[in-house]
């Protein structure tokens, strides 16, 4: 059996390699950049069929590509999006064209953006004590705040999520709500009374601490899998 991922006509070893061209349309055309080569146009294309949602992302049908950058629990992400024929806007993960996500990680998703003022507002506050920024894990000097991450100490993320979706019915009762199509998109409950509970249920419960990027996106995350976090 043949292995890797068929984009169009052409087949790529393994989906890395696919995320590996995505990239390089991303760097090619910068934020804003709108997608003009007719060869990364195709390729675009070709890849937005592969799009769980495809038939709702497309609409009317697609004028062009644009690179976008877009900011969720206060990071910073850049990725394509798509400019339809009736000049709306919608924007796509290249990674959900390569594995749609399970319910269960829809559903940690959601979770996580729904919590993400909450991580915002722990790291203003940590900014704003004016107090000398070190890493609550290692104990070294946070040098910048670029560097500052904001990380779960125990309880993780996980943990609570998981606490949470047990003790309300389990994952398959926790509905996402269905992707407009349009503009900057992110994975939200469709119930907001639920999405309230969980708020109130981590702020109650979470212990937010200061770390430095490199140990959140390397040691933490290597134990703690899935991880919230804010730079």
């Amino acid at each position: 059996m043949r292995r890797g991922i068929t984009i169009g006509a052409t087949h790529y070893p393994t989906k890395e390699a696919v995320r590996n061209v995505c990239r390089r349309i991303v760097q090619r055309y910068g934020i804003g950049g709108v997608v003009t080569d007719p060869d990364d146009d195709a390729f675009c294309r070709h890849l937005l069929e592969c799009h769980p949602e495809y038939d709702l992302k497309q609409g009317v049908g697609i004028a062009h590509f644009y690179v976008i950058a877009h900011t969720d629990h206060g990071r910073r992400s850049v990725g394509l999006a798509l400019v339809r024929l009736d000049g709306d806007v919608a924007d796509f993960s290249w990674n959900a064209c390569l594995t749609p996500l399970s319910h269960r990680t829809q559903v940690l998703a959601a979770l996580r953006h729904a919590i993400s003022d909450q991580i915002a507002a722990a790291r203003n506050a940590v900014l704003d004590s004016r107090k000398p920024l070190v890493c609550s894990v290692t104990g070294a000097p946070i040098p910048s705040a670029t560097e500052l991450h904001i990380d779960h100490a125990a309880p993780t993320f996980l943990d609570l999520a998981e606490e949470f979706i047990t003790g309300n019915g389990g994952p398959d009762a926790f509905r996402i709500l269905p992707d407009s199509g349009a503009g900057v998109s992110y994975i939200e409950l469709e119930d907001k009374a639920l999405e309230q509970r969980w708020q109130h249920h981590h702020q109650k419960r979470a212990v937010l601490r200061p770390v430095l990027k490199r140990v959140n996106l390397s040691d933490l995350r290597r134990t703690n899998q899935p991880h919230t976090s804010t730079p």
